[in-house]
């Protein structure tokens, strides 16, 4: 993928050298739950995930500029909310911050750039972007980032089954969006 960059952040391929970064804020307990995936337990988990990020080429390593750190992560799925909403290019963005960078608007930073590398240059005709229902954070920044309420639906991870929010963002709500930003 494309290297993206914005004030703060660089969002570039990950690297094998990555590991203590991501195995830093990976470990936290209630951070990597928020999205659906348990935190790691040892270092050993978070070499696994990090091969599959590098082999997959779907998920950028979020770089904070100022410290030349990894915060998180921020991927372009190969899936839809909605199999029956017709469009021919369809990706979920998805995302995890370490829990130290919350609250100074950096994810929502990250996302828009992406909304518009998305259809700038991958050209996709829609995205999605959900939340497990409790969580606020990622809500406020699927609000910020210009996606519109979709439905409810159900997300299941590692034999659970939350309540989620699903939310859309077509190419016409790009365009009426960010065309007199660009």
């Amino acid at each position: 993928m494309k290297t993206l960059e914005t004030k703060r952040l660089i969002m570039r391929d990950w690297k094998a050298s990555d590991i203590f970064d991501f195995y830093e804020y990976a470990s936290i307990e209630g951070i990597s739950e928020m999205t659906g995936w348990p935190h790691h337990e040892n270092i050993e988990v978070t070499k696994t995930i990090l091969k599959g990020f590098i082999d997959s080429g779907i998920e950028y390593a979020l770089v904070l500029k100022e410290e030349n750190k990894v915060i998180g992560s921020l991927g372009f799925h190969n899936r839809t909310a909605d199999t029956s909403y017709r469009a021919d290019i369809q990706r979920e963005i998805g995302y995890v911050l370490s829990k130290v960078y919350w609250g100074r608007g950096l994810m929502t930073e990250a996302v828009r750039e992406a909304i518009q590398y998305a259809f700038d240059e991958i050209k996709v005709d829609v995205l999605w972007c959900g939340h497990k229902s409790f969580n606020l954070q990622s809500k406020r920044v699927i609000e910020k980032s210009g996606f519109r309420y979709y439905c409810d639906d159900t997300y299941e991870s590692f034999d659970k089954t939350y309540d989620a929010k699903k939310y859309i963002l077509t190419k016409d709500d790009y365009h009426l969006l960010f065309q007199n930003k660009t």
